[in-house]
């Protein structure tokens, strides 16, 4: 997926009917991953001449 279509998709729900922007959560299995933009680092990004890419790295939030 590149960027430019993450993004299509996050601008077609991004905002409800109330006209407020959507808060994002990630889940896996139940349990909560990520809820605000401090879990989520940008740890790479390439520069194109082997392939542009982005890597990002999900903190893991513990409930325990």
């Amino acid at each position: 997926m590149t960027t430019t279509e993450l993004i299509g998709i996050l601008q077609r729900v991004e905002f409800a009917a109330s006209g407020k922007p959507r808060e994002i959560t990630f889940w896996k299995d139940g349990e909560l991953l990520i809820n605000n933009q401090d879990n989520l680092i940008i740890s790479s990004t390439g520069d194109g001449c082997a392939g542009a890419e982005l890597s990002l790295e999900v903190e893991i939030i513990t409930s325990k």
